[in-house]
């Protein structure tokens, strides 16, 4: 009986240590050359863009250069921010994006799952996408925030299911690359809806963000 126990325990390991020796060598064939994230217009409808500069300090953070951070406004004066981290390699430059938010003086007020438009109707259904949806406060006032997962072309809003897709794919000997985008926009007094900017925004810059990214 002890020796079952030993050969089984052997077993165990050598496999789990045969997948692990997979699952690196997978992730050291991912290319990089695919992201295009400088790429992305900087007019999306309405919408006319200038990148943010980044701090080296916030590369190192993440452990990817693959980052794009970026403010687009429209004649009416609304801004919104689209920050997006692309890794094919190194899946800890994920993570939800509260995270951040409340380590830098946010104070989570809402968490949600939201269905927003993601490109025109169709001529049966309107296009939606299935995001998180933060609403935060900070002593500039009040921010909402959308945020979404991918894992080469596979639309998310779970950090888990995401790195479920990035597992399967590399046991699959076809590791892919993903990325974290997320959109804010801060909540302004007017006539227009609280975050209707920028459900307006993901409406444009959904549908061909996969163009860019795998």
């Amino acid at each position: 009986m002890s020796n079952s126990k030993t050969y089984l325990t052997t077993v165990i390991l050598f496999s789990l240590t045969l997948l692990g020796l997979i699952y690196l060598w997978q992730c050291k064939n991912v290319s990089l050359a695919k992201v295009k994230l400088e790429s992305i217009p900087l007019t999306l409808g309405e919408w006319k863009g200038e990148d943010i500069p980044i701090d080296e300090r916030i590369y190192e953070l993440l452990e990817t250069k693959d980052v794009l951070m970026r403010e687009y406004s429209n004649v009416k004066g609304e801004r919104v921010v689209l920050a997006i981290v692309y890794s094919g390699v190194n899946r800890a430059s994920f993570h939800p994006p509260e995270i951040c938010y409340l380590g830098g003086g946010r104070e989570l007020l809402k968490k949600d799952i939201e269905n927003v438009e993601a490109g025109p109707a169709g001529k049966t259904s309107r296009a939606t996408m299935q995001v998180n949806k933060l609403l935060m406060e900070d002593q500039a006032g009040k921010e909402i925030a959308w945020y979404w997962f991918s894992a080469g072309s596979r639309i998310t809003s779970s950090y888990y299911l995401q790195q479920c897709y990035f597992i399967w794919d590399e046991l699959r000997r076809n590791p892919q690359g993903g990325t974290l985008i997320r959109v804010s926009t801060r909540v302004a007094d007017g006539s227009r809806e609280a975050g209707a900017p920028g459900k307006d925004f993901i409406k444009q810059i959904a549908p061909i963000l996969l163009d860019y990214l795998s």
